[in-house]
């Protein structure tokens, strides 16, 4: 390794003696402040990842797509299709907002309201924005950790359709089909797919479990675009999905096989409506989105009686005002969240906000300065603001970034009605975030170095509480108890050096603590990742990726750290077939996310791809 470190930086030193091919364009980013903006002018941390990218990669869930973002660290509890865990910047899962399109992608009635990530699809995905650091001004609660925006393909004037299908490892099958079209007043986009695995067992194999453990997920979405007039607009955005996960149970301190079965169904949906008013300097929209989820238990014991529903309705008015270098954007919204458990109790809440962000454009300095008012039904009001400039010297072509702001996270709805341990009286956990960085392009932009600094310190962390008396219904319960502080280091290397390959080079440092004194459980200390594009003509091209998970803390046990190496080719065949093929842990490692949960080992996998 220490070897292959020295090479790379040599190769970079004397990348500048060397014909660049490449330019690096700067991309448009919606998600850090709703609004339209270049990358250059965002003092947020954001990686954008493309379609282009993760089909390079042959990525078929997001949670794969994620692993390789800084900052970013997935736990996914054994085969496909086990529930997953996402700590953006050493925060837990619930303090970071997952969005489709926009919508709100979350279940409510699970412990922490939180997204079900694993059960997402790469299909129909046109890009994904990552914002790391506080948003909560923009999206209120949810958005401590960050925000993760995942925007799907609309339809195009020209007709565009594609129809694939993939086998391998583990007895899988993916099959996936879509198609867009348009017109100057309409545009529509529909996918469909379907994955079939066996699986491995979830209760990892070396304890004796020997049970596979498959997986079914259906999904289709539909876009639809109209435009009457030049004023005005509405666009449409729905996503179905339904699983069917075989799961392992856990008893007596172990995990082991068992015959329980989780089904689910996932239903999430936008429309708007969008004035373009004043020619287009003012942009007045009006929406409602429903994401509603279900889940069902089978099989042995506790599984018998699991079922869950949870339901958000959402109403919001957004304003965009443009005015020179000066863009205001400001809004209120107004959201319903409601949960029902025949084992679980019920309950609901109501949440009303109203928010301004001011983007503002002084020559080389770009900044947002924000602020907003949430009253929650449940625990009363709750006041946020941010601050976020970023500065470019053209000469030198550096940048420097920095923001700083408080967010909150309001208590799930499990953690207020739960009847064995739930608190209707909880706080919402509260956080003050900053970070400061500094991008540095050379060689004409084809080499970027990044580098950013961050801290969280989150108060009124909500966590369960045992008195210790062994009585269950005295005093035990979740309570506003803990504190979680987390600081580190997130840095890049993107190196696009000529048309035949690039690189991309992530290091990142995480350290936790909890107000015990300990780290935070499966969030590593260090992370590092490795990705290289090689395009040797127009109608081949390789993908070579590398992820180091370093050591960190579970159940009481210090985890190994481990490198997986994954591989991916593909040949345009024709104009409009294409073969391509993966293998997935070259190096067959044998490693664990979560203590006692079993992992793939080496697996590939292969398929074609026709386009019309």
């Amino acid at each position: 390794m220490r070897k292959s470190f020295i090479v790379l930086c040599a190769l970079l030193l004397t990348a500048g003696t060397l014909q660049a091919e490449v330019v690096r364009l700067d991309p448009i980013v919606v998600t850090a402040t709703r609004t339209g903006t270049p990358l250059s002018q965002i003092a947020s941390s954001v990686t954008v990842i493309t379609a282009e990218e993760i089909e390079a990669k042959q990525q078929t869930q997001v949670i794969d797509v994620l692993r390789s973002v800084p900052g970013v660290n997935i736990v996914q509890t054994g085969s496909r299709g086990g529930q997953t865990s996402l700590f953006l910047r050493g925060t837990d899962t619930r303090h970071t907002l997952v969005l489709i399109d926009g919508i709100e992608y979350r279940d409510v009635s699970r412990i922490g309201g939180v997204p079900s990530i694993e059960s997402l699809g790469t299909d129909n995905i046109a890009q994904i924005e990552v914002v790391r650091g506080a948003q909560s001004v923009l999206y209120g609660s949810d958005a401590i950790g960050g925000v993760i925006n995942i925007i799907t393909k609309k339809g195009a004037k020209t007709p565009e359709g594609y129809a694939s299908i993939e086998g391998g490892s583990y007895n899988t099958w993916i099959e996936k089909t879509g198609l867009s079209a348009g017109s100057d007043i309409t545009s529509f986009s529909v996918s469909l797919s379907r994955i079939d695995s066996d699986g491995f067992s979830s209760a990892n194999e070396k304890d004796g479990n020997t049970e596979n453990d498959g997986s079914k997920d259906t999904t289709a979405s539909f876009n639809l675009g109209i435009k009457p007039t030049e004023t005005f607009e509405i666009n449409i955005n729905t996503r179905l999905s339904s699983t069917e996960n075989d799961i392992d149970s856990f008893a007596s301190g172990s995990f082991a096989d068992s015959d329980a079965l989780i089904e689910s169904e996932e239903k999430v949906g936008r429309i708007e409506g969008i004035f373009h008013l004043f020619n287009d300097s003012w942009q007045l929209a009006l929406g409602t989105a429903i994401t509603d989820s279900e889940r069902t238990g089978t099989g042995t014991g506790w599984y018998d009686n699991y079922n869950f529903d949870g339901k958000i309705t959402k109403f919001d008015v957004k304003n965009t005002i443009a005015s020179g270098k000066n863009t205001i954007v400001f809004g209120a919204e107004t959201e319903k969240e409601e949960y029902d458990s025949s084992s679980s109790g019920t309950g609901s809440a109501e949440n009303n906000a109203i928010f301004l962000q001011d983007q503002l454009v002084f020559g080389n300095l770009a900044t947002a300065i924000g602020t907003r008012y949430d009253d929650h039904e449940h625990f009363g009001s709750e006041i946020t603001w941010r601050i976020a400039p970023t500065y470019n010297f053209p000469a030198t072509r550096t940048r420097l970034k920095g923001s700083i702001g408080t967010g909150f996270k309001a208590p799930s709805l499990f953690h207020l009605f739960y009847p064995y341990g739930g608190n209707e009286e909880l706080n919402p956990e509260s956080s003050l975030s900053w970070d400061i960085g500094v991008e540095q392009r050379l060689f004409d932009s084809t080499l970027i170095v990044d580098v950013t600094w961050f801290y969280n310190d989150i108060d009124d962390y909500i966590d369960w509480y045992d008195d210790g008396d062994n009585d269950f219904f005295d005093g035990d319960g979740y309570h506003n108890i803990e504190t979680l502080k987390t600081k580190g280091i997130e840095s890049t290397i993107e190196w696009y050096f000529t048309a035949i390959f690039d690189l991309k080079i992530g290091y990142t440092y995480t350290d936790t603590e909890e107000n015990s004194g300990a780290r935070k459980t499966r969030v590593p200390l260090h992370k590092g990742n490795f990705s290289l594009n090689l395009y040797p003509d127009d109608e081949k091209q390789i993908s070579l990726n590398l992820l180091y998970i370093g050591e960190r803390e579970d159940r009481s046990e210090t985890m190994d750290n481990y490198i997986l190496v994954n591989l991916a080719a593909s040949h345009q065949i024709t104009r409009n077939v294409k073969g391509f093929v993966r293998i997935d842990n070259l190096l067959d490692e044998d490693y664990e996310e979560a203590v006692g949960y079993g992992t793939a080992g080496l697996s590939g996998y292969a398929g074609i791809k026709l386009s019309f």
